[in-house]
């Protein structure tokens, strides 16, 4: 993981760093205007953006030039502007500063931006998930490539993405995002296509673990995607997705004499998918949020009727999360997850739940738990040990490493949840009945959007264990 080694310089500074005052703040004569004044906005000067386009940076600002606003107004917009701009992933720092100019108030925005290329090591695992592998430490799963990641592509936020893995399990993938196609920065776009080959294949749940097939010198399932997608972004809180993408399906045969449940009976699948997704983010920031709320809703149907006809499958979508700062140093926060899916036959090859997406139960990774219909609701106390603060690494020349800023929470978290499985249930304990998991964590937050978790969780059946998370948990 990029800049791991930063838990160790942070720490081993040996210097006190300064609380962090990258907030928007007026001019020392701001202090002592009523901020129901109603004031003009003159001059917005932006510095720092060597890469990033200034049509990028403006797009996320809640005012314009000339615009007339009650001071209170304006110093609300420069906050939620800030925010709109961090969470763009192109920065690591944004400071919006004022000052009067013959009546007016001028703006100067100051950025440090990040480093945009990244080659960064494939070292992955056939088992889902790095928890799920340290649970049989077999290194014949590792997968190794490489990941090359050029993030505001021609400073205009664009993303290209190349995977190039071997290994045990084979991947090539490009992706090219544009988030903005027109001139009004409304509507976007973005493709992606690849093929991935895999030696070894899940082809049931078995004690909601996952039972593999090897398929030695072969491959137990060769597939081909392509995927369009296109944006509309008509706020900055606001984001429609609609996809349509193709895919293709070869499985060995051995997967269905294993498993005559495996797919609807063939083994060779082509079919579309089409899907829409709405995001509604009010988050003060993406990575880790403190305060605000997250809305999510999509819908997908896999399968349009032709090609392969037996392919139909409709997925619905919901996720609502919201975080609260209670006092000083407390903070809560809680998400609500729901997936739904049509009734009838679904192949295994189809099926999802609980540790094969971002839905999860905290205490249960280790587990393999399928379901047609799915909910969570997961719950975060957490306490700032040490608050959000800055250090310079004077070491280090460029401003994009050298500015580091960080955190430290301590979590007590509760989850919930519940697996409806009418097709795959039986040999698996765990689906069709209500689990939940608690335990204690420690998150460790810095720049480039980097989140390390530490948790000790216990489940509903008296397990114990120690996890490794690379995101926020909610």
């Amino acid at each position: 993981m990029r800049f791991f080694c930063l838990l160790f310089f942070l720490f081993a500074a040996g210097v006190q760093a300064q609380t962090n005052k990258n907030i928007t703040q007026a001019d020392s004569t701001s202090n002592t205007q009523n901020d129901s004044i109603v004031v003009v906005v003159g001059n917005i000067s932006i510095e720092g953006n060597k890469i990033t386009k200034d049509h990028i940076i403006f797009r996320e600002l809640e005012f314009i030039s000339g615009e007339q606003l009650n001071l209170t107004d304006l110093k609300g917009r420069i906050k939620r502007s800030q925010q709109n701009l961090m969470n763009r992933s192109l920065f690591n720092f944004v400071t919006i500063t004022t000052k009067k100019n013959n009546g007016n108030l001028d703006i100067y925005l100051q950025v440090i931006e990040r480093w945009y290329i990244w080659p960064i090591p494939v070292f992955s695992f056939a088992d889902r998930n790095i928890n799920a592998w340290l649970d049989s430490k077999d290194f014949g799963r590792l997968n190794y490539g490489l990941d090359i990641r050029v993030e505001n592509f021609r400073g205009r936020m664009e993303r290209l993405n190349f995977i190039i893995q071997g290994g045990y399990d084979k991947k090539f993938e490009v992706k090219w995002t544009i988030p903005y196609l027109t001139k009004n920065q409304i509507f976007g776009m973005g493709t992606s296509a690849g093929v991935q080959l895999n030696r070894l294949y899940a082809y049931a749940t078995e004690n909601n673990k996952l039972v593999y097939f090897d398929a030695g010198s072969e491959y137990a399932a060769q597939q081909y995607f392509g995927q369009l997608d296109f944006t509309f972004r008509p706020k900055f809180n606001f984001l429609h997705t609609a996809s349509i993408s193709y895919n293709y399906a070869h499985f060995n045969d051995s997967l269905l004499e294993l498993n005559p449940n495996f797919t609807y009976g063939d083994t060779i699948y082509n079919y579309f998918k089409i899907a829409y997704r709405y995001k509604h983010d009010f988050r003060d920031y993406a990575p880790y949020p403190l305060n605000g709320y997250y809305f999510d809703v999509g819908i997908e149907k896999t399968g349009l009727g032709i090609l392969s006809k037996d392919v139909n499958l409709w997925t619905f979508r919901f996720v609502f999360d919201q975080y609260i700062h209670i006092h000083k140093r407390w903070y809560f926060a809680y998400n609500l997850s729901v997936m739904y899916s049509n009734d009838g036959f679904q192949p295994y090859f189809l099926t999802t739940g609980f540790g094969f997406n971002s839905m999860n139960i905290r205490g249960y990774e280790l587990y393999a738990i399928d379901g047609q219909r799915l909910g969570v609701i997961k719950s975060n106390f957490k306490f700032e040990i040490i608050p959000r603060r800055v250090h310079n690494i004077s070491w280090i020349k460029t401003e994009k490493f050298s500015k580091v800023f960080y955190a430290l929470y301590a979590n007590l978290f509760f989850d919930m949840g519940y697996a409806n499985d009418k097709l795959y249930y039986k040999n698996n304990p765990l689906t069709n009945q209500l689990l939940f998991g608690t335990g204690l964590g420690i998150d460790f937050i810095t720049y480039y959007d980097l989140v390390f978790r530490f948790e000790f969780s216990v489940n509903k059946q008296g397990e114990t264990g120690f996890r490794i998370g690379l995101i926020a948990p909610i």
